[in-house]
Parts: structure tokens; sequence; C-alpha cells
């Protein structure tokens, strides 16, 4: 739902920017603003896909620290 809402807010501005300035310097403008908003979403879910990965790891060390047998210390 929130793409729509951004879709529409986009084509608002476009709109009203277009009518009054022209295709030509609005459209490299938003292109390169959508393209700044694509690179920035790869980034962030590159760093939370390792950020899941590093809690994985860390979930998987303390299930196999609290699988060990227990020794008893000092003997």
């Amino acid at each position: 739902m929130h793409h729509i809402i951004g879709f529409a807010v986009i084509g608002a501005v476009v709109g009203g920017i277009s009518a009054t300035e022209g295709k030509g310097k609005v459209r490299p403008v938003l292109r390169g603003l959508v393209k700044g908003g694509i690179v920035a979403k790869r980034k962030i879910d590159a760093y939370r896909a390792a950020a899941l990965s590093e809690a994985q790891k860390l979930v998987d060390e303390a299930r196999a620290e609290l699988d060990q047998p227990k020794t008893e210390q000092g003997a």
C-alpha cells in the first residue's frame, strides 16, 4: 500500500512541475532520485541480510553450547 501512495505523490509532483517547467528538465532529476532510492534499498537489504546471518550464527553457537554435555569443573 505504501508503494501506491509514493507513486501517487511522485505522479502529482511530476504533473505539477512538468506543467510549469517542462518535461525535459524534470525527468533526469526524477530518474536520478529513483536510481538513488534503488541503490539505497539494495544496500539496506545487503546490510539486513548480513545482520540476520550474524544473528543466526550467534543463535547456532549458543544452541551448540547448551546442547553440549555438562562436565564438572575441577574434575
